[in-house]
């Protein structure tokens, strides 16, 4: 098998908003997933439960929504800080980067 010489995921040559979109699609998809996960939840304690069980079944997927929101919004700060001591060659700083990312993730429970 021949090598392939040139990078596909290059982000720092060629359209970003592509290569933008391939990245997140992922991480959309998750979260779209998660929403409809609640909604399922909700659906089906509306057919069979009662109205306090609707309103902690929706008030339960809210927070739940908002801690996938949160973690997810911290672990993508964290890669782009990541790439860009790669593409500075501080790779010291990768792991003052991981390092704090797991002190603080621990901490927020």
């Amino acid at each position: 098998m021949a090598e392939n010489s040139q990078l596909s995921d290059d982000f720092t040559q060629g359209n970003i908003v592509g290569k933008l979109v391939k990245f997140m699609i992922p991480v959309l998809g998750a979260l779209i997933l998660q929403a409809m996960y609640g909604a399922v939840d909700l659906l089906v304690v509306g057919r069979f439960g009662t109205d306090s069980g609707i309103s902690a079944v929706a008030t339960g997927s809210n927070i739940i929504n908002m801690v996938t929101f949160i973690i997810t919004s911290l672990t993508m700060g964290v890669t782009v800080l990541i790439s860009r001591y790669l593409g500075e060659k501080r790779k010291g700083r990768i792991g003052e980067v991981i390092g704090g990312a797991i002190c603080f993730l621990p901490c927020s429970r």
